[in-house]
């Protein structure tokens, strides 16, 4: 079980040098609860999604979702930061953030989760259809309930379901122009869950007294290292697989294609390596080099379809 310690103090401005309040530290405070890195992920897959569904598509309507997009993930993450506040002030990676650090108030906090969610959704469901943000609502709600409340704190198995939400993004940017969606917004999507894992457990492995100090049962510190890195070599392989078999259902070219075979192939091998030599440098670089891949991956997809 994992223990809990008292909410950190509300928080308080902290004064300039002319003894004055910094109000642009609270506003990155406060922006810093929709965990910008995640949620623009999120956001970026569904606008390629919806690019590779109908290249044609409206500037406006692009930036419309990307706006709603971004406040429905963002209000997830703003849960979750409140609901894994005490966990997060216990690891070394997390405890400077607002809420353990106690710059930002639970209340604060929860106000921004609320009123990001309810804008997100409510936006995109009077501006961009129900479709949309019925999977704006389900990427949000397997973010900040299913993966936050359940998974994470109770089974290995909690980045390989919580990736569901992240999927949520392609389909919801495809959903933008195709409503019934179609296999490439699946596979698409399959592409985003097969890489979250090895994704994550990179970060895991790297981190591990963090995880382990705090009781979250990732795979590495479950399973233990050998498993979870032959893991990682499998979704890394079904990923590469997964978009290369994108190239057949959607109008992406050669050039795309030749992309995905070198950009996956890395990965792929990068991964073996750190199975054959694990180590906690290696596992770090796999985590970072990793969003490399996938952001590659995108900026191929529109270069194709747009160049």
């Amino acid at each position: 079980m994992i223990r809990t310690t008292p909410d950190p103090p509300r928080a308080t401005l902290v004064p300039t040098a002319s003894g004055e309040a910094a109000p642009l530290r609270l506003a990155l405070d406060h922006l810093a609860l929709t965990k910008p890195k995640v949620a623009g992920l999120v956001v970026a897959v569904g606008v390629v999604a919806a690019v590779v569904a109908d290249p044609g598509i409206g500037a406006a309507r692009l930036l419309t979702f990307a706006l709603f997009g971004y406040l429905a993930a963002g209000g997830a993450a703003a849960v979750n930061h409140v609901a894994d506040r005490h966990i997060d002030a216990r690891m070394a990676r997390t405890r400077g953030r607002p809420l353990p650090s106690g710059r930002v108030s639970v209340r604060a906090a929860t106000t921004v989760a609320a009123a990001t969610l309810a804008l997100g959704l409510g936006g995109s469901l009077l501006l961009l259809g129900p479709a949309v943000a019925a999977w704006m609502a389900v990427g949000a709600t397997t973010y900040a309930g299913l993966y936050t409340f359940v998974l994470k704190r109770r089974t290995h198995h909690n980045i390989v379901i919580g990736g569901l939400a992240g999927s949520c993004g392609a389909l919801g940017g495809w959903a933008l122009v195709d409503p019934g969606l179609g296999a490439g917004a699946w596979l698409l999507a399959a592409l985003v869950f097969l890489w979250t894992p090895p994704h994550f457990w990179g970060l895991a492995i790297a981190r591990d007294g963090d995880y382990r100090a705090v009781g979250i049962p990732m795979l590495p510190q479950v399973r233990g290292l050998a498993a979870t890195c032959r893991a990682m070599v499998g979704y890394a392989l079904a990923s590469l697989l997964a978009s290369l078999a994108l190239a057949a259902a959607t109008p992406l070219s050669v050039g795309y294609l030749a992309a995905a075979s070198v950009l996956g192939l890395a990965f792929t091998l990068l991964t073996v390596r750190l199975w054959r030599a694990p180590s906690v440098d290696l596992a770090g670089w796999t985590f970072k080099l990793s969003g490399v891949y996938l952001a590659s991956l995108l900026v191929a997809m529109l270069l194709d379809l747009l160049g």
